[in-house]
This record gives structure tokens, sequence and C-alpha cells, in this order.
């Protein structure tokens, strides 16, 4: 132990002993002088060895520290090249749209330029659908004067059409184009003809050549206003058909299958004829009181 008394007898001493030694500097401890450099630097050893284990402590503790941040920090970098990832994919994408919108406007006006198209390949279209419909009808026009003026060479009168040795008139043209049968044979006979009687095959044909043909969106075909009105009829004796110029038929005629049938509570006494598909197969049996059209026969002047 050092002592610190102040008893000035010590104090002297302890100056003296320094002068007598010069530079020799001592502690007492206790009983002992000790050497005061010497315990100076022991205690700067000691200081020392103790800061170097408070380093290494230190080191230890931040390289845990190191440790323990290191994943954060990688997750923080990770981050940062997953958005510049994105930031890539975005641009790239941004330019993806860009060329889509230039093409969609470039298909749109392409669109739009052969709509323009289309619209004017329509209007030409129509212009010669017109034209086309003119030209059928002149020459409809054209080719009933020739049949008037040719095909009957001035036989037949005007509206007449001339087949081998008979003129006929279809009511087609007619003010009033359906009669009964009776008003129609009325009609034939103020034109100074009747009825057409066929007399054979080749009439029977020509007729189903000249006569329109059956429109099969009509349903049923053997409706009220179907067929054309010819001069046969059983008016007299049910089954026992006669023509007007007073034949009676003698072979089966062109009847269509399952006619003539007298359908009906009134009956069907009066024969009108049907082109449909078989010339044939080509009359039927109706009322009488139906309205058709009708076909007038004379001979030629």
């Amino acid at each position: 132990m050092i002592s610190n008394n102040d008893n000035s007898t010590d104090g002297k001493s302890l100056h003296h002993n320094t002068e007598r030694k010069g530079s020799m500097s001592t502690v007492r401890v206790g009983s002992k002088g000790l050497p005061l450099y010497p315990l100076v630097i022991a205690c700067l050893g000691l200081l020392n060895i103790i800061l170097m284990l408070t380093a290494i402590v230190i080191g230890i503790y931040c390289g845990k520290v190191s440790e323990v941040s290191a994943p954060h920090q990688m997750t923080a970098q990770a981050l940062i090249i997953e958005v510049r990832q994105l930031q890539i994919m975005q641009t790239e994408a941004i330019k993806a749209e860009q060329e889509a919108q230039q093409a969609l406007k470039k298909e749109l006006r392409s669109h739009q330029q052969l709509k323009l198209q289309l619209e004017q390949n329509k209007t030409i279209s129509d212009d010669l659908q017109g034209q086309l419909e003119t030209l059928q009808l002149q020459k409809t026009t054209l080719q009933s004067e020739t049949s008037d003026t040719l095909e009957s060479c001035g036989r037949c009168l005007p509206g007449w059409s001339l087949f081998n040795t008979s003129c006929y008139f279809h009511s087609k043209s007619a003010p009033s184009p359906l009669k009964n049968w009776s008003d129609s044979r009325a009609d034939c006979i103020s034109r100074g003809a009747n009825l057409t009687v066929i007399d054979n095959w080749e009439e029977q044909l020509n007729l189903f050549e000249y006569l329109p043909k059956l429109d099969r969106s009509i349903r049923p075909w053997w409706g009220r206003n179907g067929g054309v009105w010819i001069g046969l009829t059983d008016i007299q004796t049910e089954g026992h058909w006669v023509w007007l110029n007073n034949v009676t038929l003698q072979d089966t005629g062109y009847w269509i299958e399952g006619e003539p049938n007298n359908y009906g509570t009134l009956g069907e006494d009066c024969a009108a004829l049907m082109n449909i598909n078989n010339p044939r197969e080509t009359w039927f049996d109706a009322s009488c009181q139906g309205i058709k059209e009708w076909l007038c026969e004379m001979d030629p002047n």
C-alpha cells in the first residue's frame, strides 16, 4: 500500500532520497520502496492487453453483425436487379405496344381503303346490274315484237304467238289476267277464239315450252290462282272429259299424277294445266269457279 502520510519527516526523507539517488524515482509501498518507471510500464502493458482484448471482442461482435446484415444487403441487391429487369421489360412492352399501335393503324388504313374499294365495286356492280336489267327488258321487248312480226309472219293478231298451225293468247298480258273458267272462255270468244284445245303431243310440248314453269316456292301448287284454264271439261257427265270443239278425250291425256280427282264437295269439272317438270304431266281438274290465267287459241289468218 502506498503511504500518503503528510508527515514532514517522511516528506523530507522522500525529498532527500530523491536528491541522493538523482534520477532514480521510487514509490514506497508499505515498508518497501519500488521503482516508479517499471510500475508505470507494467500498468501500460496491462492496459494494452485490456485494449487488445476489447478490440478482439468488438471485432468478433462486428463480424457477427456483418453476417446477420449480409442477407439483408443481398436482398436489397436482388430487389435492385429485379427493379432494373422490370424497367427493361416495361421499356420493351412500351416499345411493343407502340409497334402494335402502328401496325393497327396500318391495318385500319388498309381496311378503310378496302372498304372504299368494295363500295366503289358495289356501285359499279349496281350500275352494271341496272344496265343489264335494262338490256334484258329491251331484249324481251324486241323478242316480243319479233315474235309478233316474224314468228306469226303477220298471220296472228298483235299480242298473239304462232305455234305450228295455231295462234295463242296468254292472259298474262291482259288488264285482268285472272278469271273463272266461264269468263275466261267468254274472253276468248270476244277475241274471235276459244279456250285452247290440245289435239296432239306436239302441241302439248309446244305449250310446255311456251308457258311459264311453276314457281316451286308456291305451296300448294294447286292453289286458287295456280294454273292456266284450257278448253276441257266434264261438266256434262262426271269423268267424261270433252273438248270445247265437242271432241271427247280419247286417250289418258297428260294429267298430273293423281289427277283428275274431282276433289271437294262441289267437285272439279274444268281442266287447267300447270308446267311443273314433266310435259307429260301438266293437266289437273279444278273448280270451274276458281280464278286462273287462261289460254286462247284460234286459227291464223
